[in-house]
């Protein structure tokens, strides 16, 4: 189906990575973008992914806990410094990377790892905002855009089995119980898949609803169109 919007699309999406995140939350979003650009990469340009981290080592996606290798390597792209050399240099001169230009969106999974020293990540995230042009969470990642302070004075959700801690952090943020919730260019979202089902709502947003059904029908996921409702808030008695 064609795009109802062809103006001022994104075109490079990062994702942030950190030890012990929850592999779904990353990727999850990943096969919805992924979807979008095999039907509509000639309708809105190239597109472009950045994996990034900390540092060059790659890190666990899998419990923070004595079984911490059941999991799976995560390797980035770009490390944090990499990324703010080339910012410096308005992504000129031909570095690695460059190309891509700067990130239009950037989304932060959440797991295990987010109660842990999330210093840097904080730090990138909090330098990211005023530059981008949507911020995404998943589960416990709304306490790193939290504590940068991107969410102060927002309407935000989280993981509702972590409702109790995740909701501790930010200034004058009204957590709700919705599967997730936009608020201006922020996103946040509750609980590993529901990541997905932000990231579908998030475009057909954006790219439009015809488009949103067919990436979704596409990775055979049933749409979740209804944002208020999250039934694992009941589950988990929030």
């Amino acid at each position: 189906p064609p795009l109802t919007n062809t103006t001022v699309l994104p075109r490079h999406f990062g994702i942030v990575i950190f030890p012990h995140l929850t592999p779904l939350d990353m990727f999850g979003p990943m096969e919805a973008l992924i979807g979008l650009t095999l039907a509509y990469g000639n309708h809105t340009g190239k597109m472009h992914m950045s994996i990034l981290g900390a540092d060059d080592a790659p890190t666990w996606a899998s419990p923070p806990n004595a079984y911490a290798q059941f999991g799976m390597p995560l390797h980035p792209t770009i490390t944090f410094d990499a990324y703010r050399g080339l910012a410096a240099s308005n992504f000129a001169g031909g570095a690695k990377g460059a190309e891509k230009g700067p990130i239009d969106v950037l989304l932060v999974p959440g797991g295990g790892g987010t109660r842990g020293n999330m210093t840097r990540e904080i730090a990138f995230v909090k330098e990211m905002y005023p530059a981008v042009q949507y911020m995404m969470s998943v589960c416990t990642g709304s306490t790193i855009l939290a504590r940068a302070g991107v969410l102060d004075n927002k309407r935000a959700t989280t993981n509702k089995r972590a409702w109790d801690w995740a909701t501790t952090f930010g200034k004058n943020v009204t957590y709700t119980t919705g599967r997730w919730v936009q608020d201006g260019n922020t996103w946040s979202s509750s609980g590993v898949s529901a990541g997905t089902d932000a990231m579908v709502a998030f475009i057909a947003h954006l790219y439009g609803e015809a488009p949103a059904q067919w990436v979704a029908d596409n990775a055979e996921i049933t749409r979740w169109t209804d944002a208020s409702r999250d039934p694992f808030a009941e589950r988990w008695g929030v």
